[in-house]
């Protein structure tokens, strides 16, 4: 009976005395997380970084627009929107301001990792998963832009003409690098069509609107937004789709010493006639996805509430 009575207590003990570490830092992490969701300051700082966003994506859109119709020179990807910042009059100061503003996006991108959305029917475990693996890559892409960006300011780099190459080009030198590099331009083709699927999705069933104080936008406005947000994730997934489809078609068909040809062979479709009406299709929902992520910068809802 001592035996037992002594198997007993230590079995209850044992418990307490194996309580794993990582569990009690995650759950720190979650009520850390909690309480920068409903702090009005992160909110701030992520009205910043959707206001910065969203004027990279009216400079890339537009200039992408004029170089459609012949009127002149394209912006090519948010380095090269920032290329063109830093020689404006504002100079420095517009490149600081979205180096800030995109901190403020990445800090809601962490945060948003931890604190599930409470509106609407909950997730299933896959779409929880899904989504905070999508906003650790948000945040880590725009990482990149806000380090740029910092580069600008203080003048540790500068973009000149030869650094606003297309994202493609710099990808493909990466994957072709690679074991197996034509295998590793097919998946990555495929992950980026899925994101424009995505882009899809979100333009039709609306599901951006979880993010927006829709209850403080007057109907004018609120209609504004939704056609915004509609026609701009749409041509983001126009976007997506052209780059996807230029990466299939590299690692399923072409050499590696055939890629760099055929990324000036995707150029020159912008000339022709049913080629420069896809491009102009994409360049509109960018410019206009712009002006969407300045809607959401003036009406963005705290992550406690969204």
């Amino acid at each position: 009976m001592m035996n037992q009575g002594w198997r007993s207590k230590n079995d209850t003990a044992r418990p307490q005395l194996r309580e794993p570490n990582d569990e009690k830092q995650m759950n720190a992490v979650v009520r850390i997380s909690e309480q920068l969701a409903a702090s009005p300051w992160v909110r701030r700082l992520a009205q910043l970084g959707y206001g910065a966003k969203g004027l990279l994506y009216v400079i890339v859109g537009t200039t992408a627009l004029l170089a459609v119709v012949n009127v002149g020179q394209r912006v090519r990807g948010t380095r090269g929107a920032l290329n063109l910042m830093v020689a404006s009059p504002v100079g420095r100061l517009g490149v600081a301001f979205v180096a800030v503003g995109l901190g403020g996006f990445i800090l809601r991108r962490l945060v948003q990792i931890f604190v599930s959305p409470k509106i609407g029917t909950a997730p299933k475990r896959f779409t929880r998963i899904s989504r905070r693996v999508g906003y650790a890559l948000s945040g880590l892409g725009h990482l990149g832009i806000a380090l740029a960006a910092l580069q600008l300011v203080f003048g540790v780099a500068t973009f000149g003409r030869a650094e606003v190459t297309p994202a493609r080009t710099w990808i493909l030198r990466l994957l072709t690098s690679m074991p197996l590099g034509s295998s590793w331009i097919l998946l990555a083709g495929l992950v980026i069509v899925g994101i424009a699927i995505f882009q899809f999705y979100l333009a039709v069933s609306r599901r951006f609107a979880v993010e927006l104080q829709l209850e403080q936008m007057s109907q004018r406005v609120r209609r504004m937004t939704f056609a915004c947000g509609v026609a701009g994730h749409a041509g983001r997934g126009v976007a997506f789709l052209l780059s996807g489809t230029f990466l299939i078609y590299t690692g399923l068909f072409l050499e590696v010493a055939e890629a760099a040809r055929f990324g000036n062979t995707v150029s020159t479709i912008e000339t022709r006639s049913l080629g420069a009406w896809v491009f102009f299709a994409a360049a509109a929902g960018l410019t206009v996805y712009g002006l969407y992520l300045l809607f959401a910068a003036w009406y963005l809802r705290l992550i406690a509430t969204w």
